[in-house]
């Protein structure tokens, strides 16, 4: 964990505010976990058999996943996911656009592209890409946009910013990054010391992160919980994935239950269909299967009918940068690299101790239809007395949004 990371007495609303959106499925685990109730119970008429899901690859990612036994201190709920843009299809089931929508408008601009990432790992401590990519030309983009460099670690140019404090690292097809407003605990070095193997790796220390990691494999997306209430309530460390073939999505949820709490198959079914969970609003023919504690549930789900995105998906990749001037009491912010992004749907939201968890969306960008490159605009916060934080807010109309980033107005940014 940084040092620096302090969370805010009034976390749950900004945490709400970053992750979930109002009407939008969400990404990544337990950080999202109490986001998912617009998905359906699967429901009396869900038939159960056998289903044949394609095998999944090796695990290779869990070389960046750090032991939390490494880390500065302890992280209340550690998760991870990952996620293989390529091996998305454009016409997957909603859910899993939804993720990948979600994840990528989540990260800062590197001058890659999205669609070029071969994987995208991301955790309580931070995220890694990896890709094929020039390394002078990452660099360059990156203190284009704000970022100075600030040191190195094992190899990797290090860069840093601290309007909302984020840090960077670039190696060889590797970009390392943190965010003290997405990551609970942003610890960069962790990261690169456990995937260059100076720093154990969970599944190493873990035998219950090593069965479950090892069951789930390698997939185009993956979602790990290890702390969470699962079905029939009960303790469990979770892993929900998706794979594909030419014609059909997977979904994938393993359960590892703690040893005195495993539910019977009966339980497990009658608890899926009477409670909310995780899976695609078309899924069918669910298999549950056991192996002593881990209980395994596959399901076919149809891929969309379309490839078009819709508008709540087609979020944009971008670095943001912000300055806060507490004399002229005003907040600037600046488009620093990425993708043009209409003006229209930008807006922003002011938290306020007297109206907490109200969620205003004021207009941001005025006079002009894109907001690209070197774009900024001023905030005026005189007439919000009190204001404890500002976040930029993509709408995507009616009352659904995502927040791009905030800035904490008390002096610490957040998450």
């Amino acid at each position: 964990m940084s040092p620096d990371y302090r969370p805010s007495s009034d976390r749950p609303r900004r945490e709400f505010l970053t992750k979930c959106g109002i009407g939008l499925v969400t990404a990544l685990s337990t950080a999202t976990a109490g986001c998912t109730s617009d998905l359906p119970p699967l429901g009396s008429q869900q038939r159960y058999g056998r289903v044949a899901v394609p095998p999944a690859d090796a695990p290779e990612y869990r070389q960046w996943i750090p032991s939390p036994a490494t880390l500065d201190a302890p992280v209340e709920q550690y998760y991870f996911g990952v996620l293989r843009p390529k091996d998305i299809p454009l016409d997957a089931p909603e859910l899993v656009v939804a993720r990948r929508a979600h994840a990528k408008t989540d990260l800062d601009y590197f001058g890659i592209g999205f669609e070029n990432y071969d994987r995208l790992v991301t955790s309580s401590v931070g995220t890694v890409v990896e890709a094929n990519f020039d390394r002078a030309t990452v660099r360059q983009t990156i203190t284009d946009s704000g970022y100075e460099r600030s040191g190195e670690h094992r190899g990797y140019a290090v860069f840093s910013r601290s309007d909302v404090p984020r840090r960077v690292a670039v190696g060889d097809g590797v970009v390392v990054w943190t965010s003290e407003y997405r990551h609970a605990a942003p610890n960069l070095e962790a990261l690169i010391d456990a995937g260059k193997g100076e720093r154990p790796r969970y599944h190493e220390e873990n035998a219950a992160v090593e069965r479950l990691t090892s069951k789930a494999g390698g997939n185009a997306y993956l979602g790990v919980s290890t702390a969470i209430r699962g079905p029939a309530d009960r303790p469990v460390m979770r892993a929900d994935a998706f794979r594909f073939d030419d014609d059909t999505a997977y979904q994938v949820i393993h359960y590892l239950y703690e040893k005195t709490r495993v539910p019977t198959k009966s339980v497990l079914k009658s608890a899926l269909k009477r409670e909310e969970y995780r899976f695609a609003d078309e899924a069918d023919g669910f298999d549950v299967q056991f192996d002593g504690r881990l209980a395994t549930v596959e399901t076919r789900v149809p891929l969309r009918s379309t490839d078009r995105l819709d508008p709540e998906y087609q979020l944009p990749q971008v670095t943001w940068g912000t300055t806060y001037d507490r004399e002229t009491e005003s907040v600037t912010i600046r488009h620093e690299a990425g993708e043009s992004v209409p003006a229209g749907r930008l807006f922003y939201d002011v938290d306020r101790p007297s109206r907490p968890g109200r969620i205003d969306e004021r207009q941001l960008w005025t006079g002009t239809d894109t907001v690209a490159g070197g774009a900024e605009t001023t905030i005026d916060l005189n007439g919000h007395p009190n204001a404890t934080d500002v976040n930029l807010v993509y709408s995507t109309g009616g009352v659904s949004f995502h927040v791009l980033f905030g800035l904490d107005l008390r002096g610490d940014a957040d998450e």
